[in-house]
């Protein structure tokens, strides 16, 4: 029994290697045709274009992305000059005329102290958020302001020149304006949004002086067309430069949206019996981020309107009309949030 027992040990374990070889086999001459075929391996510039994109578009973070609204709330310090000359085209042209030729009303005004009062304004894009699409630049810009403080005014007639007087007076501004921005990216290593824009709309801008019989200084209100370039461009990543410049539409005088009983008129009739207007604005400053949505906007901005006379008014020596020139210099400080 110990002899036949010992015989069927042998006879089981070959059955046993026949079988795990029977399987092997396959395995082997599969693997076989494998090893022989090289790992290619892409180019750089392959591999780490699929790792920065997703659906075929850029994901890398940009600063400075459009958004579709952003609200400025500033502090404004405005400073007003204002001039007007019979007989010529230009305030500086009266003075340097002989002291015998100088002759009719003529008038200056100064802001004694700056015009303190507050500007809100509002931007709208819709689109800005959207695809990399033309469209996104289309928006909307409203805005108003208004300050209050006394100024000085002198008054020289052919009589001599009287003494100065300080008057209250306000200084109100509206604008209505489409817009529209292309965006290009500034900056290598991590990009960021700059834009170059158009506006094009409406502007208000009313100087109003108070009423008093012993005032003899008419405030101006005009209502006016405009038009003006605009460009911003980062420079680091919570500073960036803005800049623009406008032209103003015949800016005439005596025009106001509310009624005023012909007070209006008299800002043409006191100089001449018609007028013709125009002028320029000017913006330089500076925005950036704070802290998430908010952020803060630092601008100097210039307004300059020139309206010349023509035909007999009813001042002293304005028989054949004459120039009047008045700036506005605004420093605006405030705060922006955006979304």
């Amino acid at each position: 029994m110990t002899t036949t027992g010992s015989a069927r040990v042998p006879s089981g374990l070959l059955w046993t290697l026949a079988l795990v070889g029977a399987l092997a086999a396959p395995s082997a001459a599969a693997s076989g045709p494998l090893a022989s075929i090289p790992f290619r391996q892409g180019p750089p510039e392959t591999l780490s274009l699929r790792l920065n994109t997703a659906n075929g578009k850029a994901t890398e973070p940009e600063l400075g992305a459009p958004t579709w609204l952003r609200l400025n709330l500033a502090l404004t310090a405005t400073w007003r000059r204002y001039c007007s000359r019979p007989g010529v085209e230009g305030c500086g042209a009266f003075e340097r005329l002989p002291e015998d030729e100088q002759v009719g009303d003529t008038s200056d005004f100064s802001s004694s102290q700056p015009y303190l009062g507050l500007a809100l304004e509002l931007e709208i894009l819709p689109l800005a958020q959207g695809d990399s699409s033309v469209l996104r630049g289309l928006g909307l810009q409203l805005g108003a302001q208004r300050g209050f403080s006394t100024s000085d005014v002198t008054l020289t007639g052919d009589g001599g020149q009287t003494p100065v007087r300080e008057v209250t007076a306000t200084d109100t501004a509206f604008t209505a304006q489409a817009l529209y921005r292309f965006y290009f990216r500034f900056g290598t290593t991590r990009p960021q949004q700059g834009y170059v824009g158009a506006r094009a709309g409406l502007q208000t801008r009313a100087f109003d002086v108070e009423e008093a019989t012993d005032n003899p200084l008419s405030g101006t209100h005009r209502v006016f067309p405009s038009v003006a370039l605009d460009l911003s461009v980062p420079l680091f990543s919570s500073v960036r430069l803005d800049a623009s410049g406008g032209l103003l539409l015949s800016p005439k005088p005596g025009r106001s949206p509310e009624a005023d009983g012909g007070r209006r008129a008299l800002e043409i009739s006191d100089f001449g019996t018609s007028v013709s207007s125009f002028g320029w604005s000017a913006e330089l400053g500076v925005s950036g981020e704070i802290w998430g949505p908010f952020g803060y906007d630092v601008a100097f901005r210039l307004a300059h309107f020139r309206d010349q006379f023509s035909g007999a008014g009813t001042l002293t020596g304005w028989a054949d009309g004459g120039v009047a020139e008045e700036t506005y210099s605004s420093l605006h400080a405030g705060l922006t949030a955006s979304y």
